[in-house]
């Protein structure tokens, strides 16, 4: 019996090889199993897990269906790690010009959140290109993929994810160009070859940008359960910023993290993007971006519901709305550094949402919580920490909270040439202080202004109080600076170049002898005294 079975084991392996090779070669061997299964596995075309590169393979199986869809358009992807060498270009391409196509690639288990040994993994050995492209599809879907990129992002924890400026996210690790950038999935990655710059293409994929190919693209694609990491996008629509279209795209139960963006929306003809339940617990610096990649102009006509934010996550938003606006619905977020710019124009709409923001000892406060212009009904905004003084920085926002929850009246004035600038200031109706009911707001200056010293290691601050001033400061006070003409801007300018008009230094947590001590320091709050002026701002 042993030594029939030492005969019968090779016997099986020659027999399996043949039964592969037979389907590489012969056609109607993969029409056969596409009639008894309803799918193609890419395992007919040559590919397997492991040490190999599956890039032909891949390809094989994608121009295999697109050129026999009377037999079926799904392709199955095993479980397992597969490595490939050079980006999947999904598109068909006839006499010369790109052609609707429609394939649905899946893989065995939700990538959102099974364990690693269910998954179906897409490795990609390069940094300049995308782990899968679609171009020119219709109804194409991508299920149950995990797709694992070449980009590592900064060093990130909860006390640097505030202070690591946007610019150390761009590391030299991965290819990170406005309309070039290495994603997960590109939407549309190509165009008109004479609408783009030779430098401005994917590398070594010039000859995919095709001639007088109008400004067409994908729409009614569906990217479900899957995980994409390590890219400087996760997805891009239409990155190359000529392409319109890129509508009716559905994103639901991804998983998204350890990228520079998650989501780019490249331009404003992108109408119906919908993102249902994104998961993203790693490191994030901007959730959904539709300014820095492509044309710069998307962002509105985006519906988002139920995400769940985590960690270390920046901002949720950076985005423009001058044509259409955002709506987001149920998003839930904790320990996130600000919501981001939501844009002006057509605004932003944020209905039953749930944000905590990141707060405690050796944090630094936020420069801008949100930025734009957006309505809030329902939900919760709030510093999640019991601390019955700890207020939000608001100023200079036009926003609507309706029937929702704030811990407490946040910080609204704007300081910039008091007296003679007037801000905006939020408006609340029915809105619930968690800590504290009152909703009076008392605004002094302290004259003559002291001198500031800031530790921005463990972010907090202390001054000693100028004898004139000596009985102004109580424990619970915020201290906030008007910023001057050289130091009117927020933290990071280069991801919000706009003005700043109050510099939130802190909150006055103690008092000993003449000496005040703040915590909740602001990000753009600076040494000395050339502040314009300093204000003490106190709930009432």
């Amino acid at each position: 019996m042993i030594n029939f079975m030492k005969l019968l084991v090779p016997i099986l392996v020659l027999v399996c090889y043949f039964t592969n090779a037979q389907n590489l070669k012969n056609p109607s061997a993969k029409i056969d199993t596409a009639m008894k299964t309803a799918f193609l596995s890419v395992t007919d075309f040559g590919a397997h897990a492991g040490n190999f590169d599956n890039a032909d393979a891949f390809q094989s199986a994608f121009n295999f269906i697109i050129t026999h869809p009377l037999i079926g358009s799904s392709l199955y992807i095993p479980p397992g790690n597969y490595f490939e060498s050079r980006p999947w270009v999904l598109k068909s391409v006839v006499n010369g010009k790109w052609d609707f196509f429609h394939i649905r690639i899946f893989g065995n288990a939700s990538a959102k959140s099974s364990p690693d040994t269910y998954l179906t993994t897409i490795t990609c050995g390069f940094s300049d290109g995308f782990g899968i492209g679609v171009q020119f599809g219709r109804d194409v879907e991508i299920e149950n993929i995990a797709i694992v990129g070449k980009y590592q992002p900064p060093s990130i924890n909860i006390y640097n994810i505030g202070s690591t400026l946007y610019s150390a996210w761009t590391n030299n690790t991965a290819r990170d160009s406005r309309k070039a950038p290495h994603c997960g999935i590109a939407i549309d990655p190509f165009c008109d070859i004479n609408k783009i710059a030779p430098e401005d293409c994917y590398g070594g994929m010039r000859s995919e940008y095709l001639l007088n190919s109008g400004r067409g693209g994908t729409s009614g694609m569906k990217i479900t359960k899957c995980r994409i990491n390590n890219f400087v996008v996760g997805i891009a629509l239409s990155p190359n910023g000529y392409t319109q279209n890129d509508e009716d795209i559905d994103m639901v139960d991804d998983n998204i993290f350890a990228c520079k963006v998650n989501i780019a929306v490249c331009q404003d003809q992108s109408k119906d993007i919908n993102i249902d339940r994104l998961k993203s617990w790693g490191p994030t610096y901007t959730v959904l971006d539709g300014i820095r990649y492509g044309a710069g102009t998307g962002g509105g006509s985006v519906n988002c519901y139920r995400w769940n934010i985590a960690g270390t996550v920046n901002q949720l938003f950076n985005l423009s709305t001058s044509r259409f606006p955002l709506s987001c619905r149920e998003i839930y977020a904790e320990s996130l550094f600000r919501i981001g710019n939501v844009g002006f124009g057509s605004g932003s709409n944020f209905i039953d949402c749930r944000i905590d923001l990141l707060t405690g000892a050796g944090l630094p406060a936020t420069d801008y919580v949100i930025a734009g212009k957006a309505t809030f009904y329902g939900g919760t905004l709030r510093y999640y920490d019991q601390s019955y003084s700890h207020r939000i920085n608001l100023n200079t926002t036009t926003i609507l909270f309706r029937d929702m929850t704030l811990n407490n009246y946040p910080i609204t004035i704007g300081l910039y040439g008091l007296g003679v600038n007037h801000y905006p200031v939020p408006k609340f109706d029915n809105v619930n202080w968690y800590y504290n009911t009152s909703s009076t707001d008392t605004v002094m200056q302290s004259w003559p202004s002291p001198s500031i010293n800031i530790d921005k290691t463990n972010w907090t601050a202390n001054f000693v109080i100028p004898p004139k001033a000596s009985n102004m400061y109580k424990v619970g006070d915020y201290v906030l600076g008007g910023p001057t003409d050289a130091t009117r801007w927020f933290y990071d300018r280069d991801m919000y170049g706009e003005n700043c008009n109050t510099i939130q230094i802190g909150r006055v947590i103690r008092i000993v002898n003449n000496t005040v001590y703040l915590d909740d320091v602001g990000l753009n709050a600076y040494n000395g005294s050339s502040y314009g002026a300093i204000f003490i701002c106190r709930i009432k």
